[in-house]
């Protein structure tokens, strides 16, 4: 049974746990395609970085809002490097990718369609390309794998794949409450076409949603209790390919989703197309109001990546209007121009292998990317499970590194926390908008739900433990109703006193003190 004192400390450590994660962006090869270029991710920034609500739900195909396509689809070379990219903070790449308490394992999917931009990508036809879950001889998550490599997640698509149009959909399951019913799904879809003349397709497929089931072992396994090395990844193995007959579905020429002429500005799937030449005032003012209504349609289609692209065109639109105000009627300045940064090639550091998981270590490119690779980390093996801190201490992060190995001993039992519905329990409430405070900038860290349990056996412990007690959360984060609750604690003592005759008996009561609690 859960203590007043331990509901107060969860529910103030709700605001920062909303930070899960999100896919943003994907290379090509280790290109850069743009944030939000060609994927399909939950559009509300608030919400973005949430798991899927249910696994019953369509949003597990390409998630909330999936069912829509978005307007641009990336050509792929026969064989090309997929990386996918994600970030607790879809707009910052700066920040931390996912909380290292959400261990689990992670896949990638792919599902062949007559058309990137129409298909809904619910139903049958998705088929396994890789899959990775608890390596033994490490002791390390697919999560630890992708948090150490930058929130990056790289596989290579299988040569002689059949050419056209596919959703490609990177999968992260974290199991850090699925003992309570509660597996936590982060997914989106990439837009692609295949550039190839091969004719490999799967030897069967499977359905999303109906893939994955709750009380599966998969689903439900309990990482604080169990041997991690027999848990098994959800939904069907690698997929077998095999040579199609059926002539006609392969196609080197893409014809849908392309980059519209005249590009110059990107902002997730908008480009911003130049203003018509002036050379009088009334050519110059109207071509100020042409650029800044691309501005408004811009800014309204913003994904939470952000709106840098929008940024750069609204300085293009300022600078007509200058040159209309100083009366310069000849333009527009700078004709043509290009605004979108080239995007150069980076090193995506790991790559996870095709078959029977695991990781290599990608060859070696220049490393031009803004994304820093982490430092790395010598191993060091916990002796126990830290235990939780004294109530009114602040936490002490341990000084672990990834690699740990193995518990010598068990965690104590705790209380037993309620189970949650399959639904997301962190749904009820909106997660700070993108443009606001970074969690990792928050004074509470983000803590997985199930939050009385000690680190799980066998696997990595970093400087953020895993499943420690919940910490207070801020005073009152942004974007947040803030309720105080104030706990009474009263005491009662009362007193006899024997006298003699004429005395009296008296009783007293001592006053009650309180404390506020804000969350």
């Amino acid at each position: 049974m859960w203590t007043q004192s331990m509901l107060l400390a969860a529910l103030a450590s709700t605001p920062a746990a909303l930070a899960h994660t999100t896919f943003t962006n994907f290379y090509v090869n280790g290109v850069s395609q743009g944030d939000g270029v060609a994927i399909r991710m939950n559009p509300n920034a608030e919400t973005a970085g949430s798991p899927i609500g249910s696994l019953d739900s369509e949003d597990m195909a390409c998630n909330v809002g999936g069912t829509k396509g978005v307007s641009r689809v990336q050509s792929v070379p026969d064989g090309a490097l997929l990386t996918f990219e994600i970030r607790s903070w879809a707009s910052d790449p700066s920040k931390e990718r996912l909380d290292r308490g959400h261990y689990g394992p992670c896949a990638v999917y792919l599902k062949k369609v007559s058309s990137a931009v129409e298909d809904k990508g619910t139903g049958d036809g998705w088929f396994k390309l890789f899959d990775h879950g608890y390596d033994a001889s490490t002791k390390r998550w697919c999560t630890d794998e992708i948090i150490d490599n930058n929130g990056l997640l790289s596989v290579n698509l299988p040569k002689g794949l059949e050419g056209g149009a596919y959703l490609a959909r990177p999968e992260i399951l974290a199991l850090h409450a699925a003992n309570a019913n509660d597996p936590q799904f982060y997914t989106g879809c990439a837009q692609i076409f295949v550039e190839s003349s091969g004719n490999l397709g799967p030897e069967s497929t499977v359905s999303i949603p109906g893939y994955a089931k709750y009380g599966q072992p998969s689903t439900s396994f309990d990482i604080y209790n169990s041997d991690l090395s027999k848990y098994t990844v959800p939904g069907p193995a690698v997929a077998k390919l095999v040579a199609k007959s059926s002539a006609g579905t392969a196609s080197t020429s893409q014809t849908e989703g392309l980059k519209p002429e005249g590009c110059l500005v990107e902002n997730s799937n908008w480009c911003g197309k130049e203003v018509p030449s002036y050379s009088d005032e009334k050519g110059c003012w109207a071509a100020s109001e042409d650029c800044w209504a691309q501005s408004k349609t811009c800014w309204s289609s913003t994904l939470p990546t952000g709106g840098s692209g929008c940024k750069l065109w609204e300085a293009k639109c300022k600078g007509i209007q200058e040159q209309c105000t100083a009366k310069n009627f000849n333009g527009p300045p700078n004709k043509g121009e290009v605004l979108t940064p080239q995007k150069s090639k980076i090193d995506v550091g790991k790559i996870m292998a095709t078959v029977g998981g695991g990781v290599v270590d990608a060859p070696s490119s220049p490393k031009t990317s803004p994304v820093e690779k982490p430092a790395e980390s010598k191993t060091q093996t916990p002796s126990k499970p830290t235990p939780p801190p004294e109530e009114g201490k602040p936490e002490t992060p341990a000084k672990s590194t990834p690699a740990a190995t193995p518990a010598a001993s068990k965690p104590s039992p705790t209380p037993a926390a309620p189970k949650p519905t399959p639904s997301d329990t962190y749904n009820a409430q909106p997660m700070p908008n993108n443009n606001d405070k970074p969690a990792s900038e928050n004074k509470a860290k983000p803590t997985p739900a199930n939050n009385d349990k000690p680190a799980p056996v066998g696997s990595s412990i970093t400087a953020s433990p895993a499943a420690p007690k919940p910490t207070p959360g801020p005073a009152c984060v942004p974007g947040f109703k803030c309720v105080t609750v104030t706990e009474i604690e009263t005491l009662t003592q009362t007193v006899y006193v024997t006298a003699k005759e004429g005395s009296y008996k008296r009783s007293f009561r001592a006053r009650g003190h309180g404390h506020g609690h804000q969350f």
